[in-house]
């Protein structure tokens, strides 16, 4: 099998740490070139996988030996640099999230279906075996209907990247890290029909810019799932204390997860049951990775394909639209 030339756009820390270890070991994908704005970054990627170095990511979708772009950079760009990269008939994996609102994500979903490439996002929940398991659990009926899901994600977040805090730059904090969750939910128990939430910004100075232009730091999400069901979201990067923990209740059973993996009881079990394989944190997104090229290969049929991506965006932007109006906002979002 020829190996898949991939131009890489972006190699800053997700690209670094997550992307860069499945290439170095694939026998699937070659790196060929890398584009960054930050040279001396491009080049010490570049340098080990003796690849070209590129200071616009045009230069990349310009080469004839690259097949597919892995495109790591904030989600501000991710829109334009999908629909140049599909025009270029280059395959995309994206980083999450996909982009920032379901208009962009319509844009570059039509974008890669007239050029007949592959968009697809890099998510690493659908390939953790806790989550598989859990997967597993629901779909033979071990624990009933979904009654109520929730994750509460609590702590204090201040990283280097001062991007982040910026709406325009990053979207917000719900689709910027939470869109894990949703995509999670939407995996599990299916499409969703409605959205309620509440968001708010706590001033917290550098590196946050003006609150009128930083993202949200605290917000409380209600998903009502079509299939019945209810899951709850409570995030804050302002929590000078951290709490973590999620989980579900069916209509037979309910299952947490936490440090000590998965757990599971159903109403006629006398013990719960655990769940805890070993796992390599970073193998959900090289198996994320693979699978993208294996759908470019013909090998297997996308799970994480920009439809995908796109609902778990059309889930923050009605939580933000719910949050402005203080009403329950249905889905599919309207104009």
């Amino acid at each position: 099998m020829d190996k898949i030339r991939i131009g890489v756009i972006g190699s800053g820390g997700i690209f670094r740490n997550l992307h860069a270890p499945y290439y170095q070991k694939s026998d699937r994908a070659q790196i060929v070139a890398v584009a960054d704005l930050n040279t001396e970054s491009a080049a010490g990627v570049a340098g080990s996988f003796g690849a070209a170095v590129c200071t616009d990511y045009r230069e990349i979708l310009d080469r004839k030996d690259v097949d597919a772009v892995d495109v790591s950079v904030h989600p501000k760009p991710h829109r334009e640099m999908a629909v140049a990269a599909a025009e270029a008939g280059k395959h995309i994996l994206m980083e999450k999230p996909m982009c920032c609102t379901v208009a962009e994500a319509d844009a570059m979903i039509e974008a890669a279906k007239r050029a007949g490439v592959r968009l697809q996002v890099a998510y690493v929940l659908p390939f953790n075996p806790i989550r598989q398991k859990l997967k597993a659990l629901l779909a033979d009926g071990t624990l009933g209907e979904l009654q109520m899901a929730y994750r509460h994600q609590m702590g204090w977040f201040k990283p280097q990247k001062p991007w982040l805090f910026d709406k325009a730059e990053a979207g917000g904090m719900l689709l910027e890290n939470a869109i894990h969750t949703f995509d999670e939910w939407l995996w599990l128990y299916g499409p969703a029909e409605s959205v309620y939430a509440s968001t708010s910004h706590v001033p917290l100075g550098d590196p946050y810019p003006a609150p009128e232009k930083a993202v949200e730091n605290n917000a409380v999400v209600n998903v009502r799932f079509k299939n019945g069901g209810t899951a709850v979201l409570l995030q804050s990067w302002a929590s000078e204390l951290g709490a973590h923990g999620e989980g579900m209740v069916g209509s037979r059973g309910s299952a947490t997860i936490g440090s000590d993996g998965l757990r599971w009881k159903t109403h006629d079990m006398a013990e719960a049951e655990a769940y805890k394989p070993v796992v390599d944190n970073k193998a959900p997104k090289a198996a994320s990775i693979e699978h993208w090229l294996k759908c470019i290969a013909g090998e297997e049929t996308p799970r994480t394909a920009g439809e995908v991506g796109r609902a778990g965006v059309e889930i923050g932007e009605a939580a933000y639209r719910s949050s402005e109006t203080g009403q329950v906002v249905s889905l599919p979002l309207r104009g």
